[in-house]
């Protein structure tokens, strides 16, 4: 039923013998409704904010919920932390909301996770260290992800939903349970990027866009094989860009445009086809940005200042050897006409006496 333009509060008939309900797209001013037997409920792009303000508590109860989908209705408050109580929750959307505060720990608890987008907030604080806990977005759970995705008797899902990739919205049904994205481009968190991010191999997507993140960018950032998209933009994030980062196979889209990055752009096949706007504002260098590194202009120089010290050097042993040989042809010219100048002065003193 989205993008049907009912208005008003959701319809009481659509409390009862639904699984699925998707009423995106709407003017749907609430109040939220809290079925424990509900698989998915997309309600995004609504007016929920009218009537609802922020994420109701008695929403904890729909403990099957599988997919919960609050994008675009500027709801405010926190994240809350009862959030643990959907243990069975794989794609969590909050995006583009006014959700405040830190994030919680709480949500870490969510092992089947398996699509995390709270972007276009205002959360602040540091990303927790926790979120390695989220096993599905790690290989070791994609073939439980995928015989779910096959669904009871090789029945596929029916459940839709719209997942931000490479800066793009698209919507996903069929393949939705193959998905694993994150997605905290809030503006306001601060600190380094946790290491624990880099446990998440079967991430396709990440997104820390936007942030006030400092430090360097994980050194072991090839440890997600299967990233496809990366996206740092537009935050501190300083030191060089790691080599491991040229070993994601996959990676198609790279964005790591004005932070304080500096050094070579690592040397690789997926690097190097890379847009080099994806780069600037930054003190990177290397053939991609046709820049050269101050390395290699030291080492040009000095190329140049050997290959001229080389020719200095030939240069003056030519000359020398010039030198040389006009000197030994001199003396062998000369000495022989003095011997016979010498001889000649003596016959002639001879003949006179």
């Amino acid at each position: 039923m989205s993008r049907n333009q009912i208005y008003g509060e959701i319809p009481n008939f659509l409390n009862d013998g639904y699984y699925m309900l998707n009423l995106s797209y709407n003017k749907l001013t609430g109040p939220l409704p809290h079925i424990p037997v509900w698989n998915m409920l997309d309600l995004s792009n609504n007016y929920l904010s009218v009537s609802v303000k922020k994420i109701p508590k008695a929403m904890k109860n729909c403990s099957a919920l599988k997919g919960l989908y609050l994008g675009f209705n500027k709801l405010a408050g926190t994240i809350p932390r009862w959030i643990e109580s959907l243990p069975t929750l794989r794609f969590l959307v909050l995006r583009s909301n006014n959700f405040t505060g830190h994030i919680p720990n709480e949500l870490c608890k969510l092992s089947m996770l398996q699509v995390l987008d709270a972007s276009d907030n205002s959360l602040t604080g540091k990303i927790p260290k926790c979120f390695n806990n989220l096993t599905a977005m790690s290989s070791k759970s994609q073939k439980n992800s995928f015989q779910y995705y096959l669904g009871v008797n090789n029945q596929r899902s029916r459940e839709n939903a719209n997942v931000v990739i490479k800066g793009r919205e698209n919507q996903y049904n069929t393949i939705l349970y193959l998905l694993s994205t994150f997605d905290l481009s809030t503006k306001k968190l601060s600190g380094e990027i946790p290491e624990q991010l880099t446990y998440l191999d079967a991430l396709q997507s990440l997104n820390l866009s936007g942030n006030y993140l400092s430090g360097s960018l994980p050194k072991k950032i090839d440890s997600i094989i299967d990233l496809e998209s990366l996206d740092l933009s537009r935050n501190h994030l300083s030191g060089h860009i790691p080599t491991s980062l040229s070993s994601l196979s996959f990676l198609s889209h790279l964005n790591l445009l004005y932070n304080n990055l500096s050094g070579q752009i690592p040397i690789g096949t997926q690097l190097q086809s890379m847009d080099a706007s994806s780069f600037i504002g930054n003190k990177l260098c290397g053939p991609l940005l046709l820049k050269k590194c101050i390395e290699d202009r030291d080492t040009t120089h000095s190329d140049a200042s050997n290959e001229d010290g080389e020719r200095e050097d030939d240069e003056y042993w030519f000359r020398l050897g010039i030198g040389m040989g006009f000197g030994v042809s001199f003396v062998g010219v000369i000495v022989p006409l003095v011997e016979f100048h010498g001889c000649v002065v003596k016959f002639q003193s001879k003949t006179e006496s």
